[in-house]
């Protein structure tokens, strides 16, 4: 039985992506926890962290935007993710956009002595600081953040410690790259498997990278943002992408983290349900989050539970 706690962080002033703030509740809707029961969880819901809408709020910083708000929401959050790594329960945390991510894994990595592993499957780099983005949206910084680059009050968010050691980062699925970004990963010389790397050389050697990173830490967090998985397969992700993850790329490749890696807790970022169709998105979503911790839930088990039906 996995024990597993859902918390929505329904955030969305990291990005431009309107509709991702209504994303934690929509994939609830989408019977997120009896399907998860049925596939061998016990699952807890403590709802949502408050997120004060941009309505109400002042852009103040154009190259941090929002940038309060965001961080009150990540403390609020480090703090939630934190005392629950430490009641050893899973965690799922479902976005909101992808800066949430700041919050969750600075609560995890305080909580695992800040040697967390870091699985991070993205068509983007999200490593622009505030003096190479040129969005200044945060939802693209946060990583950097989490390795200790950028503006000091994003690096400090929880603890004053770097959450994320270099070495213990493994990104997958980077397609759009910006420039700052590109540098940073070669000067750093970050652990990069992107959609090209894919393509060239097949999953063998992505596969060795993870059993690399799970030999350096007990922990893993995995944060997924949709958009990595291509749109025909995940049309309600917040920015989708024509050139992303196959169904078959995306499930092989989270079966095999959830089987071989101690997967402490994941964030499902940037589910836009204005842009699903008949609900998919979410649907792959589940399976994803399930395939994660080592589970299995598809179309087939689905199939079996609806009809009364046992393997």
């Amino acid at each position: 039985m996995i024990n597993a706690t859902v918390v929505g962080i329904p955030l969305d002033l990291g990005a431009e992506n309107l509709g991702v703030d209504i994303g934690p509740n929509a994939i609830r809707y989408q019977n997120l926890k009896e399907k998860l029961e049925n596939s061998d969880f016990k699952i807890s819901d403590i709802g949502n962290v408050p997120c004060t809408s941009r309505e109400l709020l002042s852009i103040g910083n154009p190259k941090l935007k929002y940038l309060d708000e965001i961080l009150r929401v990540s403390e609020l959050t480090a703090k939630i993710v934190y005392k629950l790594v430490n009641k050893k329960e899973k965690i799922i945390a479902l976005g909101g956009d992808h800066s949430i991510c700041l919050g969750t894994v600075s609560g995890a990595s305080a909580a695992t002595k800040n040697n967390l592993g870091l699985i991070y499957l993205d068509a983007h780099g999200d490593i622009n600081t505030d003096k190479t983005s040129v969005t200044g949206n945060i939802h693209g910084m946060h990583l950097a953040s989490l390795l200790g680059f950028g503006d000091k009050r994003l690096v400090q968010v929880f603890d004053k410690s770097t959450k994320i050691k270099k070495i213990n980062l493994l990104h997958i699925g980077g397609y759009d790259l910006d420039p700052g970004e590109v540098e940073l990963i070669e000067k750093e010389k970050l652990n990069t498997y992107k959609i090209i790397d894919i393509l060239s050389n097949g999953l063998a050697p992505l596969f060795l990278q993870i059993d690399k990173l799970k030999a350096l830490v007990e922990d893993m967090w995995v944060s997924l943002d949709l958009d990595v998985i291509d749109s025909t397969y995940a049309p309600g992700a917040g920015m989708p992408n024509k050139a992303g993850l196959t169904y078959r790329e995306i499930t092989t490749m989270c079966e095999y983290i959830g089987k071989n890696c101690h997967v402490i807790g994941i964030d499902v970022v940037e589910y836009n349900p204005l842009q699903d169709i008949d609900g998919k998105t979410a649907e792959l979503a589940v399976e994803l989050i399930a395939k994660l911790f080592g589970s299995n839930y598809s179309w087939y088990t689905n199939y079996l539970i609806k009809n009364n039906l046992k393997r």
